[in-house]
């Protein structure tokens, strides 16, 4: 037990020097990449609490599209995170402590797994290390937090493992543990209320385990010519298959998202020491489907797959292979890998359409649509195919003071390869004075300009992912907004509602003269159903189209116009603030730490 917790401690430690300084004020701050998703997870650990507190549904939201709402069941919504807000009261802090506590569960549980398997306890430390750490995993530290939550993983595997045992020839497994059954019913209920795509990856290692077993493939003879005439053509009929499907045009989600085998090779750009000119270019050039994107990311570093092909000979005689329960673990590396490159990809040309593609075409299994997210369980599974191996060979044969001489060495090498870039941190201090002044406004709704409606499919506008962050104070309703499934409903409320048409319009043709098709009257029933509080436009749209066309459109009803340090504010005339004075809403501590831009979208309208 004393070693446990020193082995957790020690992850601990990782992950706060890997993060630092967030770990110096972590009830005020928060790691983002601006511009991006991070926000929205704030907004998500905020709703929950404050839906909570309120006493209404946190399933359900109608401070974005507003009046109607929208339902939050199939968005990365993280209700585990807001739970936690509910017990510390405070939403920054919640999120820290739960990518605190994620990392390091993590690496316990990846290093408890490796220890039924490898007997020299620095290797086991470092395969928690590896999964805890990976760089998929560091990249998306800052702007998914849902795909982060991956403590539940190597212990659902470990209990599962205890739970059950399977007979040749059978898909369904004998119960050796009821106890451990319960554990990982339990450990299921946690990752659902963490991110689904985490869940169906535990369903998926369920079912690829089952299958070891249910079709005997620890029984085929790989030395037989009709096992390999078996495997030429079910390739080559899956090839066949899926290439139809696709020109019949069968609804799929994910092979254009498919991974490239060159991007194993391929540092991420948040890699402290490995972000070369090179891979910099090749990060972002037209090679992938989507150049830039973290989605390319396959990245498990070079020492470990150097590993693998100096330990291959001696997988066989390895502790793992010899151990029935471990045995099938090879099998669901391989299916795994073979997730994440569903149309074996090498340098941007799709080669061979694999069997795993199918499952992109399976309806609501294909809503499950970026396969590169699988590299996870790579990072879980591949160190301990590796460091079993090792032992089986050469490095078991080695004195035990050069073992752990060659291993240290080897976590230098691995802690340089999975080293990150410094992380942003966002503040309440980030958050213009101008939505502290609306704040005290009457009124339901705000409109901001940019202004979008947007999922992980289709795009109307542009939706600003800050506000997620800027209505937290705010506390005005939005009508658009950004949720990973968005109704039809809420894109067509968009294009039949005129005000909301031309206001897209305007915000994406800068060059456009303001004459909206609009009447009176429009304008009118537009302001009597949303009953906007005001209209902020940043600086970077003062005196655009959209400026004029706003100005033009609300003058007549009695709108005037100010400005709060760059941005310009269009409120109803007579309007007084509800608390604070103007003068005092203003001088709110406000910009005091600027979040640095990236050359995203954000930085087109700041």
């Amino acid at each position: 037990m004393m070693r446990n917790l020193l082995v957790w401690l020690g992850y601990v430690a990782v992950f706060v020097l890997f993060t630092w300084p967030l770990s110096q004020h972590p009830a005020t701050g928060f790691p983002v990449v601006p511009g991006h998703d991070s926000y929205q997870f704030y907004w998500n650990v905020w709703h929950f609490r404050h839906a909570l507190e309120a006493g209404t549904s946190p399933w359900y939201t109608t401070w974005l599209f507003y009046p109607e709402g929208s339902w939050l069941i199939m968005h990365a919504y993280i209700p585990i995170v807001g739970m936690l807000a509910v017990v510390v009261r405070n939403e920054m802090l919640a999120i820290n402590l739960a990518l605190l506590l994620s990392y390091s569960l993590s690496g316990l549980g990846a290093y408890l797994l490796a220890r039924r398997w490898v007997r020299l306890p620095l290797l086991c430390v470092l395969a928690g290390f590896i999964f805890a750490f990976s760089p998929y995993k560091m990249q998306r530290l800052p702007e998914h937090y849902n795909l982060v939550l991956t403590a539940t993983v190597p212990f659902y595997v470990l209990y599962f493992l205890r739970a059950f045992r399977f007979r040749v020839g059978s898909f369904l497994p004998e119960v050796v543990s009821w106890k451990a059954v319960a554990t990982c019913v339990g450990l299921g209920l946690i990752t659902l209320l963490s991110d689904y795509y985490v869940l169906f990856g535990l369903l998926y290692f369920s079912a690829f385990y089952a299958a070891w077993f249910g079709l005997r493939i620890g029984q085929i003879n790989w030395r037989s010519r009709r096992v390999w005439l078996g495997l030429v053509v079910l390739f080559t009929v899956s090839h066949i298959s899926i290439r139809l499907l696709r020109l019949a045009g069968v609804p799929e989600n994910g092979l254009w998202w498919a991974g490239d085998l060159v991007a194993y090779l391929l540092p991420p750009p948040t890699s402290r020491w490995l972000d070369f000119d090179w891979s910099h270019r090749l990060y972002n050039s037209s090679l992938f489907n989507a150049p830039g994107s973290l989605e390319i990311t396959l990245f498990v570093g070079y020492l470990l797959p150097l590993l693998v092909l100096l330990s291959w000979r001696y997988r066989i005689a390895s502790a793992l292979r010899q151990d029935a329960a471990g045995r099938p673990l090879m099998w669901v590396l391989l299916l795994f890998s073979m997730l994440t490159v569903p149309t074996l990809r090498l340098y941007g040309h799709e080669r061979l359409n694999l069997p795993t593609a199918f499952i992109h075409f399976v309806p609501f299994i294909n809503n499950i649509r970026c396969p590169t997210r699988w590299v996870l369980y790579i990072s879980l599974l591949l160190p301990l195919v590796c460091f079993s191996s090792l032992e089986a060979g050469w490095f078991g044969r080695w004195p035990r003071g050069l073992q752990y001489a060659a291993g240290l060495v080897l976590a230098v090498g691995l802690g340089v390869e999975f080293w990150p870039k410094p992380y942003v941190r966002a503040t309440a201090a980030d958050v213009p004075a101008v939505y502290r002044y609306v704040a005290n406004l009457p009124g339901e709704s705000l409109i901001s300009v940019p202004f979008g409606v947007q999922d992980g499919n289709r795009q109307i506008g542009l939706a600003d992912p800050e506000q997620f962050l800027y209505q937290r104070w705010h506390q005005k309703k939005l009508l658009g907004g950004y949720l990973s499934r968005v109704k039809p409903e809420r894109f067509a409320a968009v294009e039949d509602t005129p005000f909301l048409r031309a206001l897209t319009h305007y915000q994406a043709h800068s060059g456009s003269e303001p004459n909206p098709p609009l009447s009176q009257a429009q304008v009118t029933a537009f302001l009597q159903r949303y009953r906007p509080a005001a209209f902020v436009l940043p600086p970077a749209f003062r005196q655009q189209a959209v400026h004029r066309f706003l100005r033009q459109a609300l003058q007549p009803h009695g709108y005037q116009e100010k400005s709060i340090e760059g941005y310009v504010l269009l409120i109803p005339n007579l309007v007084r603030p509800a608390g604070p004075s103007a003068a005092a809403a203003v001088a709110a501590p406000a910009n005091s730490t600027r979040i640095r831009y990236t050359e995203g979208a954000a930085a087109r309208w700041r």
